[in-house]
């Protein structure tokens, strides 16, 4: 029987290098650090005075280390959240670290945290929210000047950048211009992975570390960009039924995130709810096993480390990924097939990184097997 055109059409749609190169990333910490963590809430006002934000013993490499021990393999940063409030000395805003008590004004966290990633080889990445509750040009078309040049500082001051992740906004108060938003991106970092918001790399549509039973990669384009989130919330996105209907498809894989904690940012109160081991292990499983990359958020506290609760929760959640993975199961063993495409698709490249392995454009279904 001769294979469908939507079939085909669906196989013909591969990963960018730049996706795949994402996609083998993994693991990734979702920072949350920012004024909330000084005024002990979820989410701000934009009316928080500066000189609240004041840790008094920041550590980048103590954030990073804490990261690496749990086996993750990058790092994105709240570098402004939705209260507008900056982690870098931006040109365009007086609210930021610049003003603040932190290191008499010269500090700047989102350079010592990229710094400190690239020491230890950890990816990092930026969130830059669009809403912005502080900045008063926010709902004209002002905004999107405002908006571009710090997406611009981000992008051009603190070297590799692999991940920009936009959050959602869906209030309608803004006319957000996120083609010139992406377009930024791609001169500047032109690596880095546009997610949630944007074109790249989707969310998947929760926030408890596990995917769909089926996470499809292929789906239809009408997803991507700032589709609304009632799309990507469907129990069925990348099916033969909901390809077969698709006008266009595009390869859009997917992230699984979750928090240690009941909150985003640190607040002391819910340290006896940290998320369990048992939890973390399980929701790495089903994300990662079930082709998506996990991320899971990290809270440091107002003193500027990573709370010593969290950190023993980190350095167990990497000694158990490290003991489920000691051993290599398909190391040493044999992938044989009856039928190949073509030689350069045979079953001895499927383990060298180079190629892989496919099948045969037979009407039966070659047997394969790995022994």
């Amino acid at each position: 029987m001769a294979v469908k055109s939507y079939i085909k059409k669906a196989n013909a749609v591969v990963p960018s290098k730049e996706q795949l190169e994402f996609m083998d990333t993994e693991f990734i910490a979702f920072v949350h650090y920012g004024m909330n963590t000084f005024t002990n809430t979820e989410w701000g006002s934009g009316r928080e005075p500066v000189k609240y934000f004041k840790p008094a013993d920041f550590s980048a490499k103590q954030w990073v280390k804490g990261i690496k021990s749990a086996k993750m393999n990058g790092l994105i940063l709240t570098c402004k959240f939705s209260d507008g409030f900056c982690l870098w000395p931006s040109e365009y805003t007086e609210h930021s670290v610049k003003n603040s008590p932190w290191l008499d004004g010269e500090g700047d966290m989102v350079k010592e945290l990229s710094e400190e990633c690239k020491k230890e080889g950890i990816k990092f990445g930026i969130y830059l929210s669009p809403y912005d509750m502080h900045e008063p040009t926010f709902g004209t078309p002002a905004y999107n000047d405002f908006f571009v040049n710090q997406l611009t500082e981000l992008c051009t001051n603190y070297g590799d950048i692999f991940c920009v992740w936009f959050e959602r906004d869906e209030s309608g108060k803004q006319n957000y211009d996120w083609e010139r938003y992406y377009q930024t991106i791609r001169k500047l970092q032109p690596n880095a992975m546009i997610c949630n918001c944007g074109p790249d790399i989707r969310w998947c549509g929760n926030h408890s570390g596990v995917g769909r039973l089926s996470e499809w990669s292929v789906v239809p384009k009408e997803l991507i960009n700032d589709a609304p989130a009632a799309l990507l919330v469907q129990t069925d996105l990348g099916s033969r039924k909901k390809i077969k209907k698709a006008k266009e498809l595009v390869w859009y894989p997917a992230v699984m995130d979750m928090k240690m904690r009941p909150g985003w940012f640190f607040h002391d109160h819910e340290t006896p709810n940290l998320q369990g081991l048992s939890t973390a292990v399980m929701s790495y499983f089903k994300s990662v096993g079930n082709n998506g990359t996990f991320i899971l958020n990290v809270s440091p506290s107002h003193t500027g480390r990573i709370d010593k609760r969290d950190l023993e929760q980190l350095v167990t959640l990497g000694a158990q990924l490290e003991l489920e993975f000691k051993e290599n199961f398909t190391e040493g063993a044999e992938f044989t097939s009856n039928g190949f495409s073509d030689e350069l698709h045979s079953e001895k490249f499927i383990n060298s990184g180079k190629s892989y392995f496919k099948s045969s454009p037979i009407t039966k279904r070659p047997l394969s097997r790995l022994i």
